[in-house]
C-alpha cells in the first residue's frame, strides 16, 4: 500500500472516528498530494510523497520550537500530536553510521565532490536527511 492509499484510508477512519486534528492534518496532506496530481497530470512518486512529509514534518517542529518559546502549552500539545500523525507515514530514516557506511562501499572517497553529491543524493533521497548525508560526503572527500 503506498503513503497516499494509506492517508486515504486512514483519513476516512479519522473522520468516522470524529478525530478533527486527524483529519485536519491528513486533509492537507491529501489535499496537496490531490493539486500535485492535478498540476503535473502524474501521481507523486514514493520519493516526492516522503520529501513533502519531511518538509512539513521540519515545519511542524519549527512551530513546536515558536510555541515552546512563547509558552504556549496548547499549541506545544497541537503541534507534538501534529508531528505524531506526520511521523506514522515516514520511512525510519537512515542513521549516521549506515550513511557513512553506505556512502564508503559506493566510493564517494575517490570521486569528485560534485558526482559524489549527485550520487549521493540520488540514492538516499528520502532515505536519510539531506543535511546529514551532504556533510558525511564532504567529511569524506576531507580525509
Amino acid at each position: 500500500m503506498t503513503i497516499n492509499e494509506q492517508i486515504s484510508k486512514d483519513f476516512i477512519q479519522a473522520r468516522k472516528d470524529r478525530d478533527t486534528l486527524k483529519t485536519n492534518v491528513l486533509r492537507i496532506i491529501k489535499s496537496h498530494f490531490d493539486a500535485f496530481k492535478i498540476d503535473e497530470g502524474r501521481e507523486m512518486t514514493d520519493t516526492e510523497q516522503i520529501n513533502y512529509l519531511l518538509k512539513e514534518q521540519k515545519q511542524t517542529e519549527e512551530a513546536l520550537t515558536f510555541a515552546k518559546d512563547a509558552s504556549r502549552a496548547d499549541l506545544v500539545e497541537e503541534n507534538e500530536a501534529k508531528l505524531a500523525i506526520i511521523s506514522n507515514y515516514l520511512p525510519k530514516m537512515m542513521t549516521e553510521s549506515e550513511v557513512r557506511e553506505y556512502l564508503t562501499e559506493k566510493g564517494v572517497v575517490d570521486m569528485a565532490m560534485k558526482d559524489a553529491m549527485k550520487l549521493a543524493m540520488g540514492d538516499l533521497d528520502g532515505k536519510a536527511e539531506k543535511k546529514m548525508v551532504s556533510q558525511i560526503v564532504r567529511e569524506l572527500l576531507a580525509n
